[in-house]
């Protein structure tokens, strides 16, 4: 006689003393669907946590890159400048916005074979390198040369004609720039109270960089011992290097400037701004 083979209430074959295999029930299969939506949901979080932390590093890292070469770039040019009694190497010109001023403009004294046509000076615009803002864009900062302008330049002390000129290399055609960096921060120069302006012109976006520039002894105290109102002895000389006949000179550039991880053509007030700082300094002497 045959034995039958066979799970309970008819089902299909299964090994001796084993129950019949059944399906996920209601409540089971909508559990499994709600810990595979939760499954999901982390991953997606974790994807969106990854992605954003890799383009924050990526903007970090590429501000950081910039900073370096403007750095850089500013400090070669100073440490190469060329230096006398009455031009300390170089000169930061400020710009005024209705009463504030921003000290954005630094012209470096850099003649390009080292040594200057006028060696007692003053220098010639084509002889000088200037970092500032670009007028058209300015959250790009260039550094501009003008080879063909043999003029000579003013007295230090005649800071309108400074300012003048330079504004006017600023924006001329036969002037050339290079780009150093796209990433500089702007911010709206009209803002005299806490509404500012909604829409800012060109003219009125400030870029965040700032020169500030020191200068021991100062003009001031050198023509001071020029008058003969002070002493050789008396000048604020480095470090106090001095001998019978020649001093050391110190003129001391510290660069500021505010970098974002992109482009911007507008005030980015909420943007997250990356501070850097830089120093360059020049070292020369003055004779009795």
């Amino acid at each position: 006689m045959k034995k039958r083979v066979g799970g309970k209430n008819g089902g299909g074959p299964t090994a001796a003393g084993q129950p019949a295999r059944r399906g996920l029930t209601l409540p089971e299969l909508m559990l499994s669907i709600a810990l595979m939506s939760l499954v999901a949901l982390a991953m997606a979080a974790l994807s969106t946590a990854v992605r954003s932390t890799r383009n924050y590093a990526e903007g970090q890292g590429t501000a950081a890159q910039h900073a370096r070469v403007v750095l850089a770039r500013i400090r070669g040019t100073v440490e190469k400048a060329y230096a006398t009694d009455d031009f300390p190497g170089m000169t930061v010109l400020t710009t005024q916005v209705g009463t504030y001023g921003f000290p954005d403009t630094l012209v470096v004294w850099k003649p390009a074979g080292g040594t200057p046509v006028n060696v007692l000076g003053p220098p010639l615009y084509s002889e000088l390198v200037i970092f500032c803002p670009d007028p058209r864009a300015p959250y790009r900062l260039v550094e501009i040369t003008v080879p063909t302008d043999t003029r000579a330049t003013p007295a230090l002390s005649d800071t309108a004609a400074w300012a003048t000129n330079v504004a006017s290399i600023k924006t001329s055609t036969s002037a050339t720039k290079t780009v150093l960096t796209d990433l500089l921060r702007l911010a709206d120069a009209s803002a005299a109270s806490s509404s500012g302006n909604a829409n800012p012109s060109t003219a009125q976006l400030r870029a965040a960089v700032r020169f500030c520039l020191a200068v021991r002894p100062s003009q001031t105290a050198w023509a001071n011992y020029k008058s003969g109102t002070t002493t050789w002895d008396g000048l604020p000389w480095v470090q106090g290097i001095r001998g019978t006949q020649t001093g050391l000179r110190q003129s001391w550039l510290r660069t500021e400037l505010q970098l974002i991880s992109a482009p911007s053509t507008t005030a980015t007030a909420n943007a997250v701004a990356i501070p850097f700082f830089g120093s360059a300094a020049l070292y020369y002497e003055l004779k009795k």
